[in-house]
């Protein structure tokens, strides 16, 4: 089924809008210089003081500047390629159009609600907001269950089960385990995000990135149709998100020589783990004129006693 017009103009404004925010982001160059302030805690900021994000703290800048670039270069031209592909009635584009939109959606409500006010900010309102809305009316054209038929064997579901659980993993044990219950306990905020108001990122990676992935890895373990669904929507996800979380990794080193090894070391084997994932399993949607035809055997009805036709459809392993 291909993409109704409702959504292709709704998703092409959304392209419009982050282009918008990135180009902002990383060509606006206020003068200004880095701002040192104690906050009401107690804590020595440094805040960027300059560009759009001037008044959030300089660690928080530099990730959102990487972030932003990272979408100009990848997430917006995937998105376009997606949009048009759905359009043409690629299933394939499709679910990548889903994951985008999700990613659009999580990335954008994070920065209304991390980042310190800005020109942007009703930009980033609206790009939630409408990636939401783009995603409702995206899904009623993937027939979700019949999905399983479209994925090929190339696709291991056990592995991507692991993964799920081994990122899920990874997110409780250094977010709740190495950062939020000692930090708790001893009544201190991380020095490293200082000048923050409380920790924004773990609250979307615990509150929404764990629930998705666990409840993906228990859909798939059913050989649920929906786990395929969501499968596609975390791998496009995470895709992205794999790119940014090393760029994010290298960019401190580079520049300072510090890095926190210890949350980043896990991040970046998981993330070559995942990018390899994604590519598996994009590769293994067949499209609807790909499919074998599907058998067709005469049965007969014990009522009327003449024959029908009965679908058999091999189910995806």
């Amino acid at each position: 089924m291909k993409l109704s017009k409702g959504v292709l103009w709704l998703s092409s404004l959304i392209a419009v809008l982050v282009l918008v925010a990135v180009s902002t982001s990383i060509f606006f160059h206020a003068s200004g210089v880095p701002i040192h302030f104690v906050t009401v805690r107690g804590e020595h900021a440094t805040y960027q003081g300059s560009g759009l994000y001037a008044y959030d703290p300089a660690s928080v800048a530099r990730e959102g500047i990487i972030w932003d670039v990272i979408d100009l270069c990848l997430a917006l031209p995937l998105f376009l390629v997606a949009l048009v592909f759905s359009f043409r009635g690629s299933l394939r584009a499709r679910l990548g159009l889903c994951g985008l939109l999700f990613y659009f959606f999580y990335k954008y409500m994070q920065y209304a609600t991390m980042l310190a006010f800005n020109q942007m900010f009703l930009v980033y309102v609206a790009l939630f907001a409408l990636s939401v809305v783009a995603f409702f009316l995206t899904l009623p054209g993937i027939e979700v269950a019949r999905l399983p038929e479209h994925i090929s064997a190339r696709f291991s579901r056990r592995l991507f089960i692991g993964f799920a659980l081994a990122m899920s993993a990874a997110l409780l044990l250094l977010w709740v385990g190495g950062r939020i219950v000692p930090d708790t306990v001893a009544s201190r905020f991380p020095d490293d995000i200082a000048g923050e108001a409380t920790l924004v990122t773990q609250a979307f990676d615990l509150g929404i990135v764990v629930p998705l992935l666990l409840s993906t890895a228990i859909l798939l373990w059913r050989r649920s149709a929906w786990g395929y669904l969501l499968a596609s929507i975390s791998l496009t996800f995470g895709f992205i998100m794999c790119v940014t979380l090393p760029a994010w990794i290298v960019v401190p080193l580079v520049q300072s020589g510090q890095i926190n090894l210890v949350e980043a070391a896990p991040f970046a084997l998981l993330c070559l783990v995942g990018l390899s994932l994604a590519w598996r399993f994009f590769w293994s949607v067949q499209e609807e004129n790909a499919l074998p035809p599907r058998e067709m055997t005469p049965v007969r009805s014990a009522s009327d006693g003449k024959k029908k036709l009965h679908v058999h459809v091999k189910e995806s392993s």
